[in-house]
């Protein structure tokens, strides 16, 4: 029987090597806040609830963050830094949590993992909307930049608390901006939980339609390298498509289109950015031609790109 509650957590204990289970309340935030010192990653299932999307990508990531955060101090095993390790501890976890919380549902879920030097901690929450997916948003831009970006650290959940109070609907996500330098220009960074893109028109007449355009994005050596946003500038490369790592806020009226990236928004257009702290807001188109391929891309890409769990 499908479960009612908000989410399933399980609970795997280093010292005991047992497994336990509890039906939560908590939304996916406030179970990442609950973790306390550690790193986590969140992932997906595609096609119904039966595969999970770019598996491997999130073992890669563990493993990355372990590595930078962590340390032997924290009673980090070398045997933590590799991928296969992460495999066999995971795929049953989220095997068991799935049958147990989606059984009887077509929906997809989210599944967020905590890892901390004393237990792993996997929680499952349903996706809402058709294939878990919104048909657009608002993004409001604050000021600030996150220490880290390469690895997914709890303390960045914790730090981003306050500036996720601020995510009220319509709003969906809060995006970061800061100036380069003392006296550099004002440019965008990355969301609380996502990356952060926009698309320009650059010339007229090339087919198809989307060609026209360029994606413009934050430097890689900026922002966390989320899954979703490794995707989209592979699907670039392949498809001919510029990419302009110059996220200039000052160009704001040249912007046609952008979009938010995650494993459980995918790709999210941007229909609207509320800017500074007086509200101002300035409209974007939603169905950009661009972003309306890329998006479409990577649903394409989804069964491809993921793991039968």
């Amino acid at each position: 029987m499908m479960s009612t509650s908000a989410s399933l957590i399980l609970d795997y204990s280093y010292a005991t090597s047992q497994v336990t289970e509890h039906e939560s309340e908590m939304s996916a935030s406030e179970f990442m806040l609950s973790g306390g010192d550690g790193i986590y990653t969140a992932m997906r299932t595609v096609c119904h609830g039966t595969r999970l999307f770019l598996f491997d990508d999130h073992l890669q990531r563990i493993c990355k963050s372990h590595s930078v955060m962590l340390s032997k101090e924290d009673g980090v095993r070398q045997e933590q830094l590799d991928t296969e390790y992460w495999r066999g501890l995971l795929a049953p976890l989220i095997r068991r949590g799935l049958n147990r919380f989606g059984s009887g549902s077509d929906q997809d879920s989210k599944i967020t993992v905590l890892v901390d030097k004393n237990r792993v901690a996997v929680q499952f929450v349903r996706l809402l909307g058709p294939n878990g997916l919104d048909p657009s948003c608002w993004v409001k831009f604050v000021s600030g930049r996150r220490d880290h970006p390469e690895a997914k650290s709890l303390q960045w959940v914790h730090d981003r608390e306050a500036l996720e109070r601020l995510i009220v609907p319509p709003i969906n996500e809060v995006v970061l901006i800061e100036h380069d330098s003392k006296d550099g220009p004002l440019r965008f960074y990355e969301g609380l939980s996502s990356n952060f893109f926009v698309t320009r028109r650059v010339s007229l007449g090339r087919q198809p339609e989307y060609l026209n355009f360029q994606l413009l994005s934050a430097p890689l050596d900026s922002v966390l390298l989320g899954t979703v946003m490794k995707l989209v500038l592979q699907i670039c490369e392949r498809d001919g498509i510029s990419v302009r790592y110059a996220p200039e806020f000052d160009a704001l009226d040249s912007w046609n289109g952008a979009f938010v990236s995650s494993t459980s928004r995918l790709v999210l257009p941007v229909s609207r950015i509320i800017c500074g702290e007086d509200g101002r807001q300035h409209t974007l188109n939603a169905s950009d031609p661009l972003v309306m391929h890329l998006r479409e891309s990577v649903r394409k890409m989804a069964k491809e790109k993921s793991t039968q769990i």
